[in-house]
This record gives C-alpha cells, structure tokens and sequence, in this order.
C-alpha cells in the first residue's frame, strides 16, 4: 500500500515543477550572459623562465592556465604541480636549461597540449674600455663672480660593451663620488658636480678644479679654469 500512496504525493510535486510562476521560473533558470557583456578571457597558458639566485638556476612562473588545473614540468628537473586558483604558479631556483609544461590530457595524458618556457633575455657583461672627460663649465659659461664658491660641471662619456650598471668613482680635491651609471653600450654620459673655491682678492689668479673619473680600469683627468667677470 505505501508504493500507491506516493502516486498522490509525487503529481502535486510534478505539477508544480512544470507550471512555476514566472518569477521562480526565472531564478531556476540558467545564467546567461546579459547582451553587451564582455565574454570571459580565453585561457592562455604561458610559461617563462627569470634568472634565479644565482648563475646556475632560473624561476618557472606558469600564468594563464585553467584554475586549480595539474600540469607537469619536463626540464633538467621534472615534476607535478596544480596551479591555483588564478591558473598561476611559480617555482624558485630550478636547474637552468630548456623546460616545457604538459597539461590536459586525462589520466593517461593522452592528447595532451604542451607549452615551452620562454628563458630570459641574454645579458651581455659591462666591460668599460675608455672614459673620457669630454666637458667642464660653469653657468653662466664667463664672467662668473669668483669672489663666491661656483658650482662646475663635468662630463664624461663611458665607452665599452654590453649593458647594465656600471660603478663609477669621480674625485676632486674637495669631494668624492662613486655613482652607479646605468650603462648602454657603445658610450653612456656621466656628470659630476664640485664647487670652486672663490678667490680672495681680484688681483689672484682665477679658481681652477681639477676632476678624476674612473671606471674599471680607465680613466681620465681635466683641470678646469674659472672665467672670473672684471
């Protein structure tokens, strides 16, 4: 008897599913994009190679892939890995080489796409091969008043190869700078700025400033003369 019983109780249910007022029906469909809204980014996965903590090793850093996905890494070290839930993951310090990154696929990794990892850019190493103290002058250029201390300015042009920071020392008799110039090969500027020393009295001879810059093993020296104003 309690399997005729649930006929009664089960048409209701039925009945009600198929005639829902249009308000509920509404909430129990399916989403869907509203017109105009912009569709959701396609999946791009990608994989690049930083330099590590030392020469002999590289960051893997995974981004674009579909979240929570496994992948696996195939490279001078291989192994397994989920992404999160952004599709992004990165691993420090692997063994430097050429890697490649498996996902999809199922279980039997059938069928399964792949992306190679791109590696850094090559940096070629600064090597500085002649400096050269190409300007000095004050502002304005003559007639500066010598019986005040006069800021002088030096320029100086960097020759050599490759690119990145280079260390530089510039000396006079009175101050010592060593700036780190960022340096693009072929010739990359540096200036260095010094105080004369005013002179005492018109009838002394103008304020000269002697400058020295160097860097690796170049370098070059310039005295520069005051144009004193009558």
């Amino acid at each position: 008897m309690n399997r005729h019983l649930r006929y009664p109780l089960l048409t209701p249910l039925v009945v009600a599913s198929v005639a829902l007022p249009p308000a509920l029906a509404a909430q129990a469909a399916p989403a869907e994009r509203a017109p105009g809204a912009p569709a959701a980014a396609p999946l791009a996965p990608a994989c690049k190679l930083e330099n590590g903590s030392s020469t002999n090793e590289y960051d893997i850093t995974l981004t674009g892939f579909r979240p929570n996905q496994n992948v696996r890494i195939r490279g001078p070290e291989s192994f397994r890995t989920t992404v999160d839930q952004q599709g992004a993951f990165t691993e420090q310090d692997v063994k430097r080489g050429t890697y490649q990154v498996e996902f999809g696929g199922g279980r039997n990794n059938r069928n399964a796409q792949s992306v190679n990892c791109t590696k850094p850019a090559r940096v070629t190493p600064i090597s500085i091969s002649d400096v050269d103290i190409t300007s000095a002058s004050t502002t304005p250029a003559a007639d500066v008043d010598c019986t005040v201390a006069q800021s002088v300015t030096f320029k100086a042009t960097l020759t050599g190869t490759g690119t990145g920071d280079a260390k530089i020392k510039w000396e006079s008799d009175t101050k010592v700078s060593t700036p780190v110039v960022k340096f693009t090969a072929p010739t990359t500027e540096t200036t260095f700025v010094v105080k004369a020393a005013p002179r005492g009295a018109a009838n002394e001879p103008p304020p000269k400033v002697t400058a020295r810059v160097t860097a690796g093993d170049a370098s070059d020296t310039t005295t520069f003369t005051l144009k004193c104003k009558p």
